[in-house]
């Protein structure tokens, strides 16, 4: 142990004397698939879907709520009612089914009522409207009434952080009656609203010791502190500022099982939560014990196969139709290349162990879409794969089902994974789905008769992306089946690890059941292999939130962190409104979520290029693709890319980086951010180069440090240039430091008395001492240090 108190010492021995390994009751096959995701009480009444947790729910015997609620179980077993009000802020529900009970961790609602306001100065006002990520954006879903010369909406909000706009008269404002704003990223203005007491002091939960037989963790509050193992509650012993537990005897007859831990405070608050993977009982210390099936450790990076490398010349072919231009029409890039890429050592020499690839279901043959906007005239080709006339049909563009099956073979033999983006939500209209099936699309026109297209908010259930690509209406239950059993067959046929779904907003939740059901039926429970699922969908975390639980999606793309990164090393704003987005994100997903945590992708200008200006943040990024040359960009965006992509690395989650953000290729937006990938230093300029040198550097630090990947997180200092966090996994610790001002800083921080900081070491060259129990970083302009012992 290191540096350990001699009080700690003595309770040691006390907790120690206490306990032994035992073996807790368990069924030998666990009705619950995973680890259950923990449910976040409604204000009022929740409903609980069994068969999001049980894989047979009819054998469900009782429910026991805790104190201050009451559970109602369907006749048909099919859902848990809670209704009333917890007493704690975190509880434990118990759920008998087949003679075992499986336990659910509670979390009481944080959820109050808001009332906005609007007085206008002068003249008339017809409509106010609110837009924000309290309500998906969405106006429709907050219109205020007039009483008198005020116009007022009320509405139950989570406690937490929220930008949003007035809309007046359909003209967007920030709220003039707020003084509390913050930039939007395109160089406008939001209003900010703050929730409850969001600066009160969240109480802490760290990992501590597991040298002898007890596993101990370290709290202000260990007699509020929850563990579980698997989906079980172990009993815990507390003393002083220590809670111990045993790791069960069950879990040595597991290859791989977890504990998980929480604690509340006095205030209500709860704290950070613990995860600490196991290896047949033991718990694991070295990344060199994970595997590619531990999603802690994935890092993921975006193929689009078109433009990445073409390793089979013989099947490429472009859209023969003159009203294309060549930017938006194929290149050639196909499953061979991506192999080759494998092969050659690419992807483990730049330290990414999972691919998601671009759609690769058979595109059009013609011509579709319309770009008039300026610049050039064009039509477009579906080289992106994201007009799909077959659900079930590789694009022979891109390859051969064989050649397909062997892209995922090299993969696995080199340890990596691969995951496909799938389309559900639309189909080109030559699909045959839609050409047998015209009535299972949703209506092209609003009542009104205004086109329904693009209105990805106020219609999210049924706008069409285009009037070529109709949405299907998925409140149709052939529909779901139909869709699903599509989805179904890749899993089924080919060897993938999971899904990226495209649009997952614009689908009911139905769906995403019905599916995570399936693959559970049907992959899951007769080969043990799980099929990770990640959704798109730009919103409010509630919406985002609300498609992520056991029985629906492992995660989504935390697309308000990407802006808020975006906006803070692109723009640089403030570190603290980046604080404040990721301690947002920690309340809503957990602080060992799986989210994606991206770079930038093909539906956005390059971050380097917006950072460096040859693209102005409040310019249409498409149009200036269409109009100009996209130069190199200047030397200091190199820098904050390194910082974003070291932000991205060390958080908790999973990275996610676009081909090409490794060294900074410049574009503006679609189709400009989508250029042919370039890989030998040759093609590279010096700055691409060292920085994909630095990227390589972190991707490495990530895969080999286990604090990176599964330990605690706690700011540590956060001002307007300067951020620094750590994150500490029992005996082993990182220390993460930002410095995006325009001169040298010294960053000072308190260093935590359990840890021995005489192995403290620097990765990326950056000067630091330590001193009377406090550390100091030396940091140049837009640099950053990562120190781990």
């Amino acid at each position: 142990m290191l540096n350990k108190s001699y009080k700690f010492i003595y309770t040691l021995l006390i907790l120690v004397l206490a306990g032994c390994s035992s073996t807790i009751e368990a069924p030998e096959e666990s009705q619950i698939i995973g680890l259950a995701t923990p449910i976040n009480l409604e204000y009022g009444e929740t409903e609980i879907v069994t068969a999001d947790y049980f894989i047979a729910h009819s054998l469900i015997d009782s429910v026991a709520a805790p104190e201050g609620l009451q559970a109602t179980l369907s006749s048909d077993k099919s859902s848990i009612t809670l209704s009333g009000s917890m007493n704690a802020p975190l509880d434990v529900m118990k759920v008998w089914a087949d003679g075992f009970a499986y336990d659910f961790l509670l979390k009481k609602s944080a959820k109050q009522e808001i009332t906005l306001t609007y007085e206008p100065e002068s003249g008339r006002v017809n409509s106010v409207k609110m837009k924000g990520e309290m309500n998906n954006w969405n106006p429709n879903a907050a219109v205020f009434e007039k009483t008198g010369d005020r116009w007022e909406f009320s509405m139950l909000v989570n406690e937490g952080v929220y930008q949003y706009v007035l809309v007046v008269d359909g003209k967007e404002m920030p709220d003039p009656a707020n003084p509390n704003t913050v930039s939007n990223g395109m160089g406008g203005t939001n209003s900010l609203l703050t929730v409850g007491d969001v600066e009160a002091k969240k109480p802490s939960l760290a990992t501590y010791d597991h040298s002898g037989p007890s596993v101990y963790l370290k709290t202000d509050f260990p007699e509020n502190t929850i563990v579980f193992w698997e989906n079980y509650r172990l009993e815990t012993r507390f003393q002083d500022d220590f809670v111990s537990f045993e790791l069960p005897a069950n879990a040595s007859h597991m290859g791989r099982s977890h504990i998980r831990a929480w604690t509340f405070g006095d205030n209500g608050k709860w704290s950070n939560d613990v995860l600490i993977p196991l290896n047949n009982g033991q718990i694991i210390n070295n990344t060199e014990q994970l595997t590619r099936h531990d999603y802690e450790g994935w890092n993921m990076y975006f193929v689009l196969i078109d433009r990445f490398k073409d390793g089979n010349p013989a099947n490429t072919k472009k859209v023969d139709d003159p009203d294309i231009h060549p930017k938006a029409n194929y290149y050639g890039g196909d499953f061979a290349g991506i192999t080759q890429k494998i092969q050659d050592g690419y992807f483990d020499e730049i330290g990414v162990n999972t691919l998601w690839l671009s759609p690769i279901t058979q595109n059009p043959e013609g011509a579709y879409g319309l770009w008039d906007k300026g610049g050039v005239t064009t039509k477009f080709s579906g080289y992106h794969g994201y007009w799909p006339i077959s659900s079930s049909k590789v694009d022979y563009r891109f390859g051969t089902e064989d050649e397909f099956r062997e892209l995922l073979d090299v993969a696995h033999q080199n340890n990596m994974n691969v995951i496909l983006d799938y389309v559900a939500n639309h189909v080109h209209e030559l699909h045959p789905v839609y050409q047998n099936h015209p009535d299972w699309a949703t209506d092209l026109y609003l009542p009104d008769g205004t086109l329904n297209t693009e209105l990805w908010d106020e219609q999210r259930l049924t706008t069409w992306f285009d009037t070529f690509m109709p949405t299907l209406d998925f409140s149709k239950e052939e529909v779901i089946e139909t869709m699903t059993d599509s989805a179904l067959y890749w899993v089924k046929e080919f060897d993938l690890d999971g899904f990226r779904h495209d649009a997952t907003k614009h689908i009911q939740l139905e769906f995403w059941r019905t599916l995570t059901r399936k693959i559970k039926d049907s992959v899951t429970i007769p080969t043990g292999k799980r099929v990770f699922q990640i959704g798109e969908t730009y919103g409010s975390r509630e919406l985002i939130a609300s498609y992520i639980n056991s029985g629906m999606l492992d995660s989504q793309f935390d697309f308000s962190l990407y802006d808020a990164g975006l906006n803070t090393f692109g723009q640089g704003n403030s570190f603290e409104g980046l604080q404040t987005q990721l301690q947002e994100s920690f309340n809503y997903y957990g602080y060992h979520n799986l989210m994606g945590y991206i770079s930038g992708n093909h539906d956005k200008t390059r971050f380097i290029t917006l950072t460096s200006g040859e693209v102005a943040w409040d310019e249409d990024g498409k149009l200036a693709g269409w109009t100009r040359e996209i130069e190199d960009p200047q030397a200091f965006a190199y820098d904050r890319l390194s910082m974003f992509h070291a932000f991205n690395q060390t958080i908790p989650g999973i990275p996610v980086t676009y081909q090409g953000d490794e060294y900074g290729q410049p574009g503006a937006n679609d189709p400009d951010n989508r250029r042919w990938m370039e890989f030998e230093e040759s093609e590279l300029t010096a700055n691409e180069i060292q920085n994909r040198n630095i990227y390589k550097k972190l991707t490495e630090l990530r895969k080999s440090k286990m604090p990176l990947l599964y330990g605690d997180f706690r700011f540590q200092i956060t001002t307007e240039n300067t951020l620094a966090y750590s994150r500490a996994y029992f005996e082993d610790q990182a220390i993460v430091v930002f410095n995006k001002s325009a001169q040298t800083e010294e960053i000072e921080m308190e260093l935590r008395d359990e840890f021995d900081y005489q192995n403290l070491k620097a990765h990326f060259g950056n000067v630091f001492r330590v001193e009377n129990g406090r550390l100091y970083v030396t940091l140049p302009s837009n640099k950053f240090e990562i120190l781990t012992l």
